[in-house]
C-alpha cells in the first residue's frame, strides 16, 4: 500500500513538473526580431502603443524599436540595412521607393488637412475676401517638405502665382517664434506648431485637403524582409492594428498613454496641444480601411496611395529632387493587409 501511494505521488509530481516545464518553455520561447524604425510625431504613437501595450509581444515580435525626429535619416538607414519595417511620411517614402526599392505595406494616416497656411485674423479675412491681396506677402515655408507641397497647392487654389509672394525658408519651430514676434504675413505649419499658432488667435487660410492634395503617412518594409519573412510582416501589421483599435475605444485612456509617449519623446507639450494631437491620433486608419487605399479600386486603375505618391513625385520633379516620375505600382503592396483583414485580429 505504501509502495502504491509513493508511486502515485511520484507520478503526480512528474506530471506537475512536466506541466511546469511545458509552460515555462512556452513563455521562454524567444521573440522574433523585427527591427523597427519610427518617428516622434503623432502617427508614430501607434508603434509606441503597440509595444507598450504588449501587442507586438502577443504576436511573438521583438520590435527592437528606434524613434527618429524625421523620415530622412530613416531612408538613409535603409541604405545600410539597419531596419526591416519603418514608419515614414510620404516624401521620404517616395524617394525611398525610387532609390532603394522599399515596399509600402500600409497607409495609417491622411494628413493633408493637418498641413495649413495660418495668418493673423484680419489678414486672413482680407485675403479670403480678395485672394489677390496675397501678392507681396511674406510666407514662412519649410521648403522641400509636404508643407511646401501644400503651400503650392493652396496658391493654385487661391489663384495666386508663387512668383507673386515672398517665400521665407524656415523650419517649423523657427516659424512659430518669428510669427509670434510679428514677422511675416502667413505661416505654413503642421501639428503641433499649427495648434500653437491657432491657440494664440491666428486663423487658417487654407489646408492641403482643401487644395485637393493627398499627404500620406505610411509603413514600409525592405524588399528582402518582405520576401524572406512575409509571416512576420503580417504579424507586425496585426499588432499595430490591435493598437489602433485600442486607441479608438477610449479617448481619456489613450490620452493617458499619450502623455507617457510625450515624455518618452521629450516634447513636453502643453495640455491643449497634447489633447489636440490625441484627436489627430484618433483618426489613424485601421487595417480594414487601409487595405482599400493600397489596392486598385478596379482593374486598370491606380490605387489611392499610388496616385498620392505620384502627386508628390511631380512636386519633387518641379523642385529638382527627382528627374522622372517612377512607376510606384510595384512598390505599393496591399497583400499583407489583405491577409490581416482575412485572418481578423
Amino acid at each position: 500500500m505504501r509502495r502504491q501511494t509513493m508511486k502515485r505521488w511520484f507520478l503526480l509530481g512528474f506530471a506537475a513538473a512536466s506541466t511546469i516545464l511545458s509552460v515555462s518553455g512556452a513563455v521562454a520561447e524567444p521573440l522574433q526580431k523585427v527591427r523597427t524604425y519610427s518617428q516622434t510625431n503623432y502617427p508614430g504613437f501607434v508603434n509606441y502603443a503597440a509595444k507598450e501595450l504588449g501587442f507586438l509581444e502577443k504576436y511573438g515580435i521583438d520590435p527592437d524599436m528606434k524613434f527618429l525626429p524625421s523620415g530622412g535619416p530613416i531612408v538613409q538607414a535603409a541604405a545600410s540595412k539597419e531596419w526591416d519595417i519603418a514608419f515614414l511620411g510620404a516624401p521620404p517614402a517616395v524617394i525611398g521607393a525610387s532609390a532603394l526599392g522599399v515596399i509600402t505595406i500600409g497607409m495609417n494616416y491622411e494628413e493633408a488637412a493637418e498641413h495649413e497656411l495660418i495668418g493673423r485674423p484680419d489678414y486672413v479675412a482680407a485675403v479670403q475676401a480678395d485672394p489677390q491681396k496675397l501678392k507681396g506677402a511674406k510666407i514662412f515655408v519649410t521648403t522641400l517638405s509636404t508643407g511646401h507641397y501644400m503651400f503650392e497647392g493652396c496658391m493654385r487654389k487661391l489663384g495666386v502665382n508663387i512668383s507673386d509672394v515672398n517665400i521665407i525658408p524656415s523650419e517649423q519651430t523657427a516659424t512659430v517664434s518669428a510669427f509670434a514676434a510679428g514677422q511675416g504675413d502667413i505661416a505654413q505649419v503642421w501639428p503641433p506648431q499649427s495648434t500653437t499658432l491657432k491657440e494664440r488667435g491666428n486663423k487658417p487660410l487654407c489646408n492641403g485637403k482643401e487644395a485637393g492634395l493627398s499627404v500620406a503617412t505610411v509603413w514600409v518594409v525592405t524588399q528582402e524582409f518582405a520576401k524572406n519573412h512575409p509571416d512576420l510582416v503580417v504579424k507586425w501589421l496585426k499588432a499595430n492594428n490591435d493598437a489602433i483599435h485600442w486607441m479608438k475605444q477610449d479617448f481619456e485612456r489613450t490620452y493617458a498613454l499619450y502623455q507617457k509617449w510625450d515624455a518618452y519623446r521629450g516634447f513636453n507639450l502643453p495640455t491643449a496641444v497634447l489633447r489636440e494631437e490625441v484627436v489627430s491620433v484618433s483618426k489613424i486608419i485601421p487595417a480594414e480601411d487601409q487595405v482599400k487605399l493600397l489596392l486598385p479600386p478596379a482593374p486598370g486603375e491606380k490605387a489611392y496611395l499610388v496616385k498620392s505618391y505620384e502627386g508628390i513625385a511631380d512636386f519633387f520633379i518641379r523642385m529638382g529632387r527627382l528627374k522622372e516620375k517612377p512607376d510606384f505600382r510595384p512598390y505599393v503592396d496591399g497583400s499583407f493587409l489583405q491577409q490581416v483583414v482575412k485572418d481578423g485580429t
